[in-house]
């Protein structure tokens, strides 16, 4: 009888949680008065919070996961208010997503359109065969508008889908740390939970009415369902990886190919021999996205009617020669280091750029930014900066801990392989580029979670010294910002990547000396 009884007020619990965010939001939203924002909140995060009590009967997990569960919830719904109620005010009055409340135009333009579609009294199913241009897979654009005539229907409250997305944030937190657990084990599953919960462009895009929420907390669902699969659980984790790229399909048909891809690769790195039920279910999906993808694409104008492989490579390559363009004209500062360099580096440069995007030096020292805009770019490169030592530190490590054929190895090339394909197609873009990058955040806090893990347990110095590295090449580049906006000494940008790559190399070589002096030293034989 206790055990009903404590049962029913641990149930209980949930729903009295899910009321009092929905009291809250109705109460600081001003959309409406406050009693028709509370019936549309509340129905949204009851419906919300038994998903969430569902997952979390699922994956079974301690009690001290629900701190970074929640802290993913209420963070992403802070940040969703304070762009509603802040941005209109003290974002940029020139910037018409700003008036309105949007962090991001994609935002504005999507949501704006699925509201209006809402109204309407066409069926929402035709945002899928005939998607409007602010969505051209229709997938978020039919899920808003359904939304909207779900829980409300009367009134346009934009915090309806920052609400949605921030309920993905915890799905995807607690699908990260059930990835991270089976694959790594309890501390670096942890570690990942708490990197998912507030890495700053995850929080923001969570707050926001974008896919890319949706989509991160899908593939940390696909992870979670491949550790089954790999595990023995061939059953459940089939059905978790397909729901999940069944998902991301009607969200965006690219992604459900690329996640498809990742498992399929994972699965052939780690020369497993069995699955072919894996193998090929996935890939009919894979296949099923190729086309929904080419025929998403063979829409747009400017795109080429021909092979498939035209296509992709119009899509790659004409794309990123597009965000070349852009970027050159759109800032004199690369116009004039594009000009003094080869052509043939300016690819080199403009996706090692992007890789550095948002750069926290650059946010840091720009004097013409506005207050609140300026703090949500720091924030954005100190969540990137912070995780840099981690993921450049996770390859060699796992190499030298597991072997090449590991899921470590494979995750620690993977996120690279991720974010030099983003910055390559994007180029040094500081939005859609760190963007495209963050949809494989559970990959990156897996491995980010396990280096650090890994460099205590081992008490190897270098973490420590990538990291000493990356803050000196980031206090240097401060220099040269303070001396670009407040007109203080500074170097010339050549002379000032001179000395970063000259600190860089005695740092590390006087370190890989040290060490060996050290070992020749302690050797028994000595």
């Amino acid at each position: 009888m206790n055990l009903v009884a404590d049962r029913a007020r641990r149930e209980w619990r949930w729903v009295v949680a899910a009321l009092v965010v929905a009291v809250v939001v109705a109460g600081l939203d001003p959309v409406d008065a406050f009693l028709g924002s509370l019936l549309s909140y509340a129905a949204l995060f009851l419906l919300g919070g038994l998903l969430l009590r569902l997952t979390w009967a699922w994956l079974d997990p301690g009690r001290s996961l629900l701190i970074a569960m929640a802290a993913a919830i209420l963070l992403r719904l802070l940040f969703g208010l304070i762009f509603t109620q802040l941005l209109p005010t003290l974002g940029y009055p020139d910037s018409e997503p700003h008036k309105f409340g949007y962090y991001y135009l994609d935002a504005y333009d999507r949501d704006r359109d699925a509201w209006r579609i809402s109204q309407s009294d066409v069926p929402l199913t035709s945002t899928l065969t005939d998607p409007e241009r602010t969505d051209q897979y229709g997938g978020l654009l039919f899920v808003s508008a359904a939304a909207y005539r779900a829980f409300s229907p009367d009134v346009h409250r934009q915090l309806v889908i920052v609400g949605m997305a921030a309920i993905a944030g915890g799905l995807a937190v607690l699908f990260g740390w059930g990835f991270t657990f089976r694959a790594f084990g309890a501390v670096p599953a942890m570690m990942a939970a708490w990197i998912m919960a507030i890495f700053p462009e995850a929080v923001f895009l969570g707050a926001s009415q974008m896919r890319e929420p949706f989509l991160i907390a899908a593939l940390a669902a696909a992870l979670y369902g491949y550790t089954l699969f790999r595990k023995g659980e061939q059953r459940s984790g089939l059905i978790a990886m397909l729901a999940a790229l069944a998902f991301t399909a009607l969200l965006s048909p690219p992604y459900a190919l690329l996640f498809g891809l990742t498992m399929i690769a994972a699965w052939i790195w780690e020369g497993n021999r069995q699955g072919a039920r894996l193998m090929l279910t996935i890939a009919a999906v894979v296949i099923l996205a190729l086309v929904l993808t080419i025929g998403a694409w063979s829409q747009i104008g400017t795109a080429p009617q021909g092979s498939v492989t035209g296509l992709l490579d119009w899509w790659i390559n004409s794309g990123a020669r597009f965000e070349l363009n852009r970027l050159e004209q759109g800032s004199g500062l690369v116009q004039k280091y594009f000009d003094l360099a080869p052509e043939w580096a300016h690819v080199p440069m403009a996706t090692g750029y992007g890789l550095i995007q948002p750069f926290l030096p650059a946010t840091l020292m720009d004097a013409t930014s506005l207050p609140l805009p300026r703090t949500l770019g720091v924030l954005r490169g100190l969540g990137w900066f912070a995780m840099l030592p981690l993921l450049i530190y996770a390859p060699v490590a796992a190499v030298r801990a597991t072997g090449w054929r590991s899921l470590h190895t494979y995750l620690s090339l993977l996120v690279w392989l991720v974010a030099i394909g983003a910055a390559y197609r994007l180029a040094g873009d500081q939005w859609d580029n760190p963007r495209a990058r963050t949809v494989y955040l559970a990959a990156q806090a897996a491995i980010a979670g396990w280096a650090w893990f890994q460099a205590r347990q081992s008490h190897s110095p270098w973490l420590r010294r990538v990291a000493i590295v990356v803050g000196g090449a980031t206090l240097v580049f401060l220099q040269w910002y303070a001396g670009r906006y407040y007109q203080t000494p500074r170097l010339n940008l050549y002379t000032t990547v001179g000395v970063i790559a000259v600190f860089t190399a005695l740092f590390l070589g006087g370190a890989i000396l040290w060490d060996r002096r050290r070992l020749t030293v302690d050797s028994p034989e000595v």
